[in-house]
């Protein structure tokens, strides 16, 4: 009893301590501006570092919402540059965006359509990405899939809310690729490094250095001159190894490309082919037999 009788009074000693230790330092503040100043200033420093954290944590909670608002932003963007197609690709070897503002120059309009990858393999032989967006969204089989960075891969099966692409790391996937001075070729993964793939094709007489940058020709679903990524070896006369621009160890986020020229294009393509072969069967039918 006497033991809880003395931690009272002890207790209330130090209240009454801090209580009058409050009293002369609200005097000494009220009654001296330095002092007053030197407080004001250490207390806001104190809750401008609070502040800051707080800001801070704010921020990277709502940091899934903020890279979805910049891709949504980033697809509109794009979608209003287009990409300008020169008079002759083969003398602009540069990557350039242009906002075309004449109608006489070419100018071939993409729609970008941003999407989150919520499934991807690289340790397969054909490895392929899983979209959140399918066909309620306008996506359709045969279009191109493409980073920030550089190419992905190309749509293969597409329900309403959800699609899937065969990946570039895929044995099966062909790009058609453009060198700095214009030559052409296949490029295509071997199986192995998901950082590598091979470039073959190419002239003897096309000198591609170390660093050149390999971009797609537009001789397929892919936009022109997206980045495919840098040589960093010569394996043969014909071939180089490329290192790929986009990092399929941390893919997040890509665009499905949506390219009606490109769906124009292919469906005379085929008109046409289909025409030859008609004209062609009477001549067969009227050929001697040997």
């Amino acid at each position: 009893m006497r033991n809880l009788v003395s931690l009272l009074t002890h207790f209330r000693a130090f209240i009454l301590f801090i209580f009058f230790e409050i009293i002369c330092f609200s005097i000494i503040l009220s009654n001296n501006s330095y002092q007053q100043s030197s407080y004001y200033n250490s207390s806001r420093a104190i809750a401008g570092k609070l502040l800051s954290r707080k800001a801070k944590w704010v921020s990277y909670i709502h940091l899934h919402e903020i890279n979805d608002s910049l891709v949504r932003e980033n697809a509109v963007l794009k979608q209003k540059l287009g990409i300008s197609i020169p008079a002759n690709p083969l003398l602009d070897t540069s990557y350039k965006k242009v906002v075309v503002e004449d109608s006489v120059r070419q100018t071939t309009n993409y729609q970008y359509l941003p999407a989150k990858v919520i499934n991807n393999s690289i340790d397969k032989k054909t490895n392929y990405i899983t979209l959140d967006i399918g066909s309620n969204q306008g996506v359709k089989n045969g279009m191109a899939v493409i980073s920030a960075s550089g190419v992905v891969g190309k749509i293969t099966h597409v329900s309403p809310r959800y699609s899937v692409a065969i990946s570039v790391l895929s044995e099966k996937m062909k790009i058609s690729a453009r060198t700095p001075d214009g030559s052409e070729g296949p490029v295509k993964w071997d199986g192995k490094d998901p950082d590598l793939v091979t470039l073959t094709g190419i002239d003897q007489s096309s000198k591609i250095k170390p660093l050149d940058t390999i971009y797609t020709s537009g001789f397929s679903a892919f936009p022109e001159k997206v980045m495919i990524g840098r040589a960093v070896k010569v394996l043969g006369n014909t071939s180089y190894l490329i290192w790929l621009s986009t990092n399929f160890r941390k893919l997040q986020y890509v665009y499905v490309v949506k390219n009606e020229t490109l769906i124009e294009r292919t469906i005379f393509e085929q008109a046409v082919e289909d025409s030859i072969k008609l004209d062609n069967e009477p001549n067969r039918k009227h050929e001697p037999a040997h």
